[in-house]
């Protein structure tokens, strides 16, 4: 009910929250910029673990000058953020990035990379990385159903997380 008088206040008083701009299969779990949002773009297929952040102000400058250092970042297409990573202001990310867990990024990411640490530097290309995981037999398929929601831009609900989580361990069972 809360909810409902909610929307109905706030399309009645047109109370419109400015949002940052983002693209087609967006499945984040980060904080963006709440002070201002507007210089946060986000491109499509974007993907971010739990704890991360992405920054487009600083107010460490405002106790000093009674100013905030406010500057555009930008992510490219088809980027992950790894868990607790940061992007500070003013970055970006190119298309077809990784960026580690725990990564403070400070500087511009090219496209094709992994990046990893504090601050954030070039590990190796995602090609690189990718042929690593296959090597290490660590990569596992998606279920039908999970690659049709993604497609969608769906969430994945229980049910489809469930038929993925068999799929592993039936593939886990016969390696052992």
């Amino acid at each position: 009910m809360k909810k409902v008088i909610k929307k109905f206040f706030n399309f009645f008083l047109n109370k419109k929250k400015t949002k940052f701009k983002r693209g087609k299969r967006f499945y984040s779990n980060s904080l963006v910029d709440t002070l201002v949002p507007e210089f946060v773009e986000v491109g499509n297929n974007f993907i971010s673990a739990p704890g991360s952040i992405i920054l487009a102000h600083d107010s460490s400058t405002f106790l000093f000058t009674k100013k905030y250092r406010i500057e555009k970042t930008i992510i490219g297409e088809n980027v992950f953020l790894g868990a607790n990573s940061v992007v500070m202001p003013g970055v970006t990310i190119g298309n077809n990035v990784i960026v580690g867990a725990g990564s403070i990024v400070t500087k511009d990411v090219n496209d094709n990379a992994v990046v990893a640490g504090n601050p954030a530097k070039f590990m190796c290309t995602i090609e690189d990385y990718c042929t690593k995981c296959e090597n290490k037999n660590v990569l596992y398929d998606v279920t039908e159903d999970m690659l049709i929601a993604y497609e969608k831009g769906e969430r994945f609900n229980e049910k489809i997380l469930e038929g993925f989580r068999k799929l592993v361990n039936l593939k886990a069972k016969n390696e052992v």
